[in-house]
């Protein structure tokens, strides 16, 4: 049986506090509005107690786990329970600064793609472009 190479993680990078803040708010409404219900013994408190559950979780995650993570040969952003995307060093040739929103990544045969990091701290979204901007670089002089 072959052993799976472990994925090290090197840098991780924070959610901004407001988008925890503003998940935590609804969750607590909806939470508020269910038990209320639930007391009561209506109904709504069954309709109202499964969206009640999902952002509950999706709030418990986004605080448990960082936004984005550089490993050696990729990086990550994981905006939502559902939604984690990979990017490969050895895809990519350049990185390009879009502006404060995000950052412009070049592929090898020169399609492009457009990185938002709504959702990362904003102290820590330039590191955060910078360091994805040295992986790629050590990853391109490594190839050549």
């Amino acid at each position: 049986m072959k052993k799976k190479k472990e994925d090290i993680p090197l840098h991780y990078y924070e959610r901004n506090m407001l988008f925890v803040g503003f998940f935590a708010a609804i969750s607590a409404i909806l939470s508020y509005f269910t038990y209320k219900y639930y007391i009561d013994i209506n109904p709504r408190a069954f309709i109202l107690g499964i969206p009640t559950i999902i952002i509950s979780f999706q709030t418990l995650w986004l605080v448990l786990n960082p936004c984005a993570v550089i490993y050696e040969d990729k990086f990550e952003i994981k905006r939502t329970l559902l939604s984690n995307k990979f990017w490969y060093f050895i895809d990519i040739s350049s990185v390009e600064e879009l502006g404060s929103g995000g950052f412009e990544i070049v592929y090898n045969d020169g399609e492009r793609e457009k990185v938002s990091t709504f959702g990362i701290r904003g102290s820590h979204q330039k590191t955060f472009r910078d360091m994805v901007n040295k992986y790629v670089c050590k990853s391109v002089v490594e190839r050549d």
